[in-house]
């Protein structure tokens, strides 16, 4: 009968263009309160209805619904059934609609639903919606629809701790969803209407947390400040208690902690003693950093039985044995000389014995001479420093062990450390005797994934050869942003 339309005896004309549909007034009074109050209230309508704000394919899969439960979600009308099962109290409707939303949230509709979900009251949809968000801030703040929400809604989003977005994407997005407010209210897009439509909702970006240099250079020059809050927000950045804005800062969320290698290979080893290396980086959104990896010193090993190979000195006062070859720690001399576990021989040379020519130290639990070169996790007083881009000290610790993997050292701090999109400087002092392997083959660029970048380049303060193509420090420990 609905689609044959037969016996109808309810008229609809509905929306802009007026298309006529024609439906039963028993299956519509039975279905919705609200169409039982339009049709044999007492203010019933008498004669054909207008609805100009429900599209008639819309209405017509309303019908459906109505007559045959039938329910063909659609993401191109599924927000406009939403609006008209809410209209015409349709709670099943509603709540199919709700559901289908909740598995089908995009960057691309979020802000829609989530528009919706606040105009309906449906909590748990505008939940979901905000969770989504908080979990992709950056698309979400960038993507054309976040500058077609509400006041309630954009104060709703900007106002989460746990929004991962950096500061200066909230602010581009407010500055663009402000403009969009002149251009819909029909003024012009001045700082000064843009200060005005932004109200008090400018307090929730959190300017104090911007990079100085972005502030300084874009913020500052936009006026959608004032004088006055430009000041305080200045004063904050040099350290001055007397500041406007104090909100807490973001806690945004950050994946699992990842190893990000600058060397494709490992170079010969070579020396250390107590000389600084240093490399400076940056990455292109706000990362953890847990830690820094390096080459410890490096002990050898025999390559068939795996025993530790020492190296022997021999002293010329006393003659006893020691591994150390600069002082004798049995009579106090001068006088150490390396000798050959090979034929016993005293040799000048530590690589090569002045009487039998043979090279290297040989195991002494299975005479195999070849040997390989193995990290020894003991790094006695190495110290490690993080600097911000004024090269002021942000933490320094001196670590005594660190975890071994293959020829690679992971140097954990206490806690990881938030840093932001500038340039940050570690510097190592290792207080290591022996030597250590050194990479080479560096990288200026590493990829974290997702199009987030570490990039690296050379610091002033390096007094070795450390440098983006060689040296030490081959790697950080961090997590990078959702």
């Amino acid at each position: 009968m609905f689609e044959n339309h037969v016996a109808c005896d309810v008229k609809f004309f509905i929306g802009k263009q007026r298309q006529e549909v024609t439906a039963h007034k028993y299956v519509l009074i039975s279905r919705s309160s609200v169409f039982y109050a339009m049709l044999c209230g007492l203010l019933q309508e008498t004669g054909p209805t207008n609805i100009p704000d429900i599209e008639p394919d819309v209405f017509k899969q309303l019908l459906r619904f109505l007559y045959f439960e039938v329910f063909e979600p659609d993401g191109d009308y599924i927000l406009a059934l939403l609006y008209a099962a809410k209209k015409y109290a349709i709670e099943s409707l509603v709540n199919k609609c709700v559901s289908w939303l909740k598995e089908e949230i995009s960057v691309d509709n979020v802000c829609s639903i989530l528009q919706q979900a606040h105009t309906f009251d449906q909590k748990d949809l505008r939940s979901k919606c905000l969770e989504f968000i908080m979990n992709n801030g950056s698309s979400v703040l960038k993507h054309p629809s976040f500058r077609n929400l509400s006041s309630e809604c954009v104060e709703m989003v900007i106002s989460q701790d746990e929004l991962c977005a950096e500061e200066d994407e909230v602010y581009e997005a407010m500055k663009v969803w402000a403009e969009t407010e002149c251009t819909r209210t029909h003024i012009q897009s001045s700082a000064e209407n843009m200060r005005h439509v932004l109200g008090d909702r400018k307090h929730l970006i959190r300017f104090s947390f911007m990079d100085e240099k972005y502030f300084a250079n874009k913020v500052a020059s936009d006026n959608i400040l004032t004088a006055e809050e430009k000041v305080n927000i200045f004063r904050h950045f040099h350290s001055s208690e007397d500041e406007k804005y104090l909100p807490a800062a973001r806690k945004p969320r950050f994946q699992e902690m990842q190893r990000v290698i600058r060397f494709s290979t490992n170079g010969f080893a070579s020396s250390t003693g107590s000389i600084l290396h240093a490399i400076e980086f940056r990455c292109s959104k706000e990362v953890l950093l847990h830690g820094i990896i390096l080459y410890g010193a490096m002990q050898s090993k025999c390559n068939s039985c795996g025993m530790e190979i020492w190296k022997q000195y021999c002293c010329k006062s006393c003659g006893r044995q020691s591994e150390s070859k600069s002082l004798c720690p049995y009579c106090g001399g001068l006088t150490l000389l390396c000798y050959c576990n090979y034929c016993g021989g005293i040799y000048q040379s530590e690589n090569v014995c002045n009487n039998c020519g043979q090279s290297g130290h040989y195991c002494s639990n299975c005479e195999n001479r070849q040997e390989c070169l193995v990290p020894n996790i003991v790094i006695s007083n190495t110290i490690v420093q993080l600097l911000d881009e004024s090269k002021r000290i942000i933490i320094s610790m001196k670590c005594q062990k660190a975890s071994a993997e293959n020829e690679l050292l992971e140097v954990m701090f206490d806690d990881p450390i938030a840093l932001k999109k500038n340039w940050y400087t570690i510097t190592t002092v290792m207080s290591i005797s022996d030597t250590t392997l050194s990479g080479v083959n560096g990288k200026k660029v590493v990829s974290l994934g997702d199009g987030q970048l570490t990039e690296f380049r050379d610091s002033l303060l390096s007094a070795t050869d450390t440098n983006v193509s060689s040296g030490q420090i081959p790697g950080l420990l961090l997590s990078r942003r959702q």
